[in-house]
């Protein structure tokens, strides 16, 4: 099979390397699938390389931002946005009165004061955009320019100043960080034009709770929140939070917890996956809401809960049904120091009668 050209994604815990990996442990399951639900569809990495599979896809997550993600890549086919219009989104409108909200409240926090006032305008900019193909590339750029623009990768401390007096060390590129929005734009706008097609399916997008997602498929893939247990939990809403905010930029301001210094943008934030002490409980949940679906969940170890205790809530949903669980090997994420001893597995539960 000729390689998959991919989305450079950079979220923490993506699927983009190990996704080749994962579908062919399917095939060689012997499953039959025509369509996917991917339930915690994050980086949408599953979901597109389902979509290049030429199976029919719902890619579902509970974030605005990653909704407006999977719908530019799962659910469109093209990117209407050219470069020039990319970056004229960065300049303010004549007779319009733009508001300050991100220049005003995170002055000093993830980027400089420029940078804020330039997120402010095109924001609301792309928000007047009527054809919907452009908006929607529009936030995608602005999205992974972001996201490459922060140390890490994340939102959840404040430390611009990480970024401001870096002087070297293996965590970061002072390049990229310094790079324009109007560079970054071209290069996402590019990758868009790249990696938009058509499969010929019904594909959707679709922002739910996974506990509350009304869809279903005859293979559900569900990727949730990992626990270690070598370090606390950071929810992936505290790492993307800012995220979520530009995608609900009128609400920003009354959802602001200025008692954190990072000031947290609360929309959207949920305790559903969130706490390992319900994890098994709310996955068991998940299992019976698809009872007629093939289930591949991905996990890894040295997690909270085992493998093996994932493995065995997944028996006790499914007690007639044939449940493997695969060990894919070796696999190391970025910025995680015990990468030489972290194995993804595939917990698979077909529907087959044992």
């Amino acid at each position: 099979m000729p390689e998959i050209k991919l989305p450079i994604t950079r979220y923490y815990g993506s699927k983009r390397k190990l996704v080749q990996k994962i579908w062919d442990a399917l095939i060689e399951q012997g499953l039959e699938f025509n369509s996917v639900l991917d339930i915690f569809g994050g980086t949408g990495s599953f979901s597109y390389f389902a979509k290049k599979q030429n199976k029919e896809v719902i890619y579902n997550d509970i974030f605005n931002f990653n909704h407006h993600i999977g719908r530019k890549l799962i659910e469109q086919s093209s990117n209407n946005l050219t470069i020039g219009e990319a970056i004229n989104l960065l300049s303010p409108q004549q007779g319009i009165l733009y508001r300050r909200t991100i220049t005003d409240n995170f002055d000093g926090i993830y980027f400089t004061h420029e940078e804020n006032e330039q997120i402010d305008i095109f924001v609301q900019n792309a928000n007047l955009l009527e054809d919907e193909n452009k908006r929607l590339s529009a936030y995608y750029i602005l999205y992974q320019s972001c996201i490459i623009k922060r140390p890490y990768n994340l939102f959840h401390r404040n430390n611009l100043s990480m970024r401001t007096n870096y002087s070297g060390g293996g965590f970061g590129n002072k390049i990229t960080w310094e790079r324009t929005f109007e560079e970054l734009f071209e290069r996402f706008i590019n990758e868009l034009d790249e990696v938009t097609f058509d499969n010929g399916r019904n594909n959707s997008a679709v922002n739910f709770s996974a506990l509350n997602c009304p869809h279903t498929a005859d293979l559900v893939y569900i990727d949730p929140p990992y626990f270690s247990t070598s370090r606390s939990h950071t929810t992936y809403h505290a790492k993307y939070h800012f995220l979520e905010g530009l995608a609900n930029y009128d609400e920003i301001e009354q959802n602001i917890d200025f008692a954190k210094n990072n000031r947290e943008i609360v929309i959207n934030k949920s305790s559903e996956f969130e706490k390992p002490q319900f994890f098994l409980e709310q996955l068991s949940q998940l299992i019976r809401q698809h009872e007629d679906s093939i289930i591949a969940i991905s996990y890894r170890n040295k997690g909270i809960p085992e493998i093996d205790e994932i493995a065995e809530t997944v028996r006790a949903c499914r007690p007639n049904n044939r449940v493997e669980v695969i060990d894919l090997g070796l696999y190391g994420y970025a910025l995680n120091k015990s990468n030489s001893s972290n194995n993804e597995f595939l917990i698979i539960a077909t529907n087959d009668i044992i």
